[in-house]
């Protein structure tokens, strides 16, 4: 076995989605602030709290997936031999144990932010670990749907939570619920095979290849319709410009999807410009304050 390296667990904790996830919660801080700065050590906490949370749910799933991992994917650093699979366990439940200490200091700290930071923090970190250890169960889905909207609901709630931006939040929330539910759902179209083996109960292997793509191509269809109704409670025109942008490519992605259900190559490629339609979506929701 070679020598365990530092930049393989460094890897697994998707270093590009967990600061997006950080970069995340402090852009939704700073929205509901109004692009008012918080102080410094406000910031730091926001920004470690998306980063440390989402790498902690990776490096988790990458442990608990080994044995699908070692038939869908061979070549990452667990099946490859490249990494511990118990240090990469113990790494990601001390990252999680992190963001949440971290948001409990902050909260003795800055006495005026309260308690509540903290508990959201709690909470969409145990639901980001649980996700890895319900596989056997399709519902499972929903969980990494629900931990994507944390870094929008962890702004709102550090930033006070202010008046009038309620429901603005709560469309936004559903409308990233849902499209990260239907990339899950391609995903697990790509994966069917492997996890089968495993015992994984995911929606494709519960409800059949053709449901899967039908749902892909609903959810795909409602994006545009959901945008329009996040604009209503609070959006600006360049939000609504790259949020409908952001549905389009979106939609445009779940169409390929639902066309070819079974080509693993065309699956990954929407799969990726899926989460980059969802990076457009999630710079609308930074300029919706505008």
């Amino acid at each position: 076995m070679r020598c365990l390296g530092l930049r393989d667990y460094v890897a697994m904790t998707r270093p590009v989605n967990s600061l997006m996830s950080g970069l995340g919660a402090l852009m939704a801080l700073l929205v509901y602030r109004g692009y008012t700065p918080p102080g410094i050590l406000v910031a730091v906490v926001a920004t470690a709290t998306g980063y440390l949370s989402t790498a902690a749910s990776m490096l988790v799933n990458d442990y608990v997936d080994a044995a699908v991992d070692a038939v869908n994917k061979p070549w990452k650093p667990i099946p490859s031999g490249r990494v511990s699979r118990e240090t990469t366990r113990s790494l990601g439940l001390a990252l999680a144990v992190s963001s949440i200490v971290l948001n409990a200091l902050l909260a003795l700290a800055e006495p005026g932010l309260g308690w509540l930071p903290a508990l959201v923090v709690a909470v969409y970190t145990l639901v980001g670990l649980a996700y890895s250890y319900l596989r056997a169960h399709w519902w499972s889905h929903l969980l990494v749907s629900l931990s994507t909207t944390g870094p929008v609901v962890y702004g709102y709630v550090l930033a006070g939570p202010p008046q009038g931006k309620l429901a603005f939040t709560a469309a936004f929330t559903v409308l990233v619920f849902l499209v990260t539910t239907g990339r899950e759902v391609v995903k697990a179209l790509q994966d069917v095979e492997g996890d089968k083996k495993a015992g994984y109960k995911t929606i494709p292997i519960v409800f059949g290849a053709e449901a899967s793509r039908r749902l892909v191509l609903v959810i795909g269809a409602s994006a545009p319709f959901l945008a329009l109704v996040a604009y209503a409670f609070n959006g600006s025109t360049a939000f609504l410009v790259l949020i409908l942008l952001a549905a389009a490519a979106y939609l445009h992605q779940a169409v390929k999807a639902y066309s070819r259900p079974t080509d693993k190559k065309v699956l990954e490629d929407a799969r990726v410009k899926m989460l980059a339609s969802m990076v457009l979506g999630l710079v609308a929701f930074w300029a919706s304050g505008l």
